[in-house]
C-alpha cells in the first residue's frame, strides 16, 4: 500500500528511491564543498531535512537539498530524513537555495527568468516572493544577456563574482562582453598561478650577484672569433677593470697568500692570440 504524505511532516527516505528535480535552479554542484559536506554528515549525519514532493507517478522528487542527497550517498547513508511539501514546490525550491548553499549567479539569473515566465509575474512581485530587493532581482536578471558561451563557461565556475559578470553584461555589445570577460579571466589565472619567489636582495647582495656572474661571463667569451679591433677594445675594457679592483683590493688591505712583498708585473701584452 502507498504511504499517503502529509505536508509538513518528516519521513525517513530511501536515497534510491528520490529523483531529482530537473526543474531545479543549481546545475553545478562544487566539488570542494560537496567533499566537505559529505566529511561533515559522516560525522554529524544530515542534521537538516530535505524537501520532497510526489510527482504524477507517485514517485518522490526532490524539491531542495540536492547536496545533501548527494553527499549523504557519498557518506555511505542509505536513509534521509525529509518533509513533505506541495504546492508551488519550484518557487520553494529556489528559495530554499537561496538561503542556503548560494547558487551560482547565471542559475540564479537563469532560474528568476523561468519564474517570471512561469507563473507570469514581473520583477516587483518576483522580489516579493523571494525576499529579494527589486534592485537586486533587475541586477541578476541583466546576466541572461551575456552570449551563451559566457554563460557555458560560468555554469561551472564557482569563482567568477557576480560583480564582474555585471560589468561585462552592462558592455554595448557581445563583442565588448567578451573582450572584457577574457580579461578578467587572464588577469584572474595569472593571480592564482604560484609564484616561488626568490628573497629580495639588498642593493650590495645584487651588487655582489652581478660582479659574480660578470666574471662568469667573461670567461665564456669567444674573443678568438672576433676582429682585431673588437679584441682590442676588449683588452683596454679588461685592463680598466682590472686597475679598479687592484685599487680597491689594495684599499681593503688584501694581499694574495703566501705573498708579502709586492710583485712585479711585465707590462701586459696586447696580443691577445
Amino acid at each position: 500500500m502507498a504511504t499517503t504524505y502529509v505536508k509538513g511532516r518528516p519521513y525517513k527516505l530511501k536515497i534510491a528511491d528520490l529523483l531529482s528535480d530537473t526543474n531545479q535552479a543549481r546545475k553545478f554542484m562544487d566539488p570542494i564543498s560537496l567533499n566537505e559536506l559529505t566529511a561533515s554528515i559522516q560525522k554529524y549525519g544530515v542534521l537538516t531535512p530535505i524537501l520532497f514532493r510526489r510527482n504524477e507517478e507517485g514517485a518522490l522528487v526532490i524539491v531542495a537539498g540536492h547536496r545533501r542527497v548527494a553527499a549523504a550517498a557519498r557518506a555511505g547513508l542509505v536513509e534521509i530524513t525529509g518533509t513533505f511539501t506541495a504546492g508551488d514546490t519550484r518557487l520553494q525550491g529556489f528559495v530554499e537555495n537561496l538561503q542556503r548553499e548560494g547558487l551560482l549567479p547565471v542559475e540564479e539569473a537563469e532560474e528568476m527568468a523561468a519564474l517570471m515566465k512561469e507563473y507570469t509575474l514581473n520583477q516587483y512581485q518576483l522580489a516579493e516572493a523571494i525576499g529579494k530587493s527589486q534592485p537586486t532581482v533587475s541586477d541578476s536578471m541583466l546576466l541572461n544577456s551575456l552570449p551563451e558561451d559566457i554563460l557555458s563557461a560560468c555554469r561551472t565556475n564557482p569563482n567568477i563574482p557576480k560583480s564582474i559578470l555585471l560589468g561585462v553584461a552592462k558592455m554595448k555589445s557581445e563583442k565588448s562582453m567578451r573582450r572584457k570577460f577574457e580579461t578578467y579571466m587572464k588577469n584572474a589565472g595569472k593571480v592564482n598561478q604560484p609564484t616561488n619567489r626568490k628573497p629580495r636582495l639588498t642593493k650590495e647582495r645584487s651588487l655582489i650577484v652581478k660582479t659574480d656572474d660578470l666574471s662568469g661571463e667573461l670567461m665564456d667569451l669567444p674573443w678568438r672569433d672576433w676582429s682585431e679591433d673588437d679584441r682590442g677594445d676588449l683588452l683596454n675594457a679588461m685592463l680598466g677593470v682590472r686597475q679598479t679592483i687592484n685599487n680597491m683590493l689594495q684599499d681593503m688591505n688584501w694581499t694574495p697568500e703566501g705573498e708579502g712583498q709586492e710583485e712585479t708585473e711585465s707590462p701586459p701584452s696586447k696580443n691577445l692570440s
